[in-house]
């Protein structure tokens, strides 16, 4: 999911990569997170959505994303976190749930995540470079720590993040 190989097809005579129109579900147990994720918006999106809570009733948050990205950044930001023990500690956004919704909040509203899913598939198209990515990304946790996000933090902390 990291390198964007997952849920792909490819056609046997031409070689061509989509993505498969399945819905599929992401589980972090340790967090008690259930992500459905569907490739586009199903036409009857509350029966569907109504049916997936009442079967995962158990999970404290459940979460429906339309968007690919959603999902691979919240991977990355999760891993990222886990990852770096900086962060963790010195984190404004908190620990647990709150850094949890905050993560949720930001990836279903901020405008910001536009611009991850352009510069995300450019990269992975080869139009652009894993430095624009590394730079988005950065803005990216800049803004959900409320820190500044100029050159110097920049270079400093693209140092540390990995994709």
């Amino acid at each position: 999911l990291q390198k964007w190989e997952f849920n792909l097809i490819t056609c046997p005579n031409c070689g061509n990569r989509q993505f498969s129109d399945s819905q599929f579900f992401y589980e972090d147990l340790e967090e008690g997170l259930l992500v459905a994720v569907f490739p586009s918006i199903p036409v009857n999106r509350l029966s569907v959505e109504a049916e997936i809570r009442k079967k995962y009733s158990y999970y404290p948050t459940l979460e429906f994303f339309y968007d690919m990205t959603q999902l691979w950044f919240l991977i990355y930001l999760q891993e990222h976190y886990k990852r770096n023990k900086n962060p963790c500690t010195i984190a404004k956004i908190g620990r647990g749930d709150k850094r949890l919704q905050t993560f949720l909040r930001f990836l279903k509203k901020d405008p910001l995540m536009l611009a991850i899913r352009e510069t995300l598939t450019a990269t992975l198209m080869g139009n652009k470079t894993s430095d624009d990515l590394q730079n988005v990304l950065w803005r990216a946790l800049a803004k959900l720590e409320g820190v500044s996000s100029g050159p110097s933090d920049a270079s400093h902390s693209v140092k540390q993040m990995t994709i």
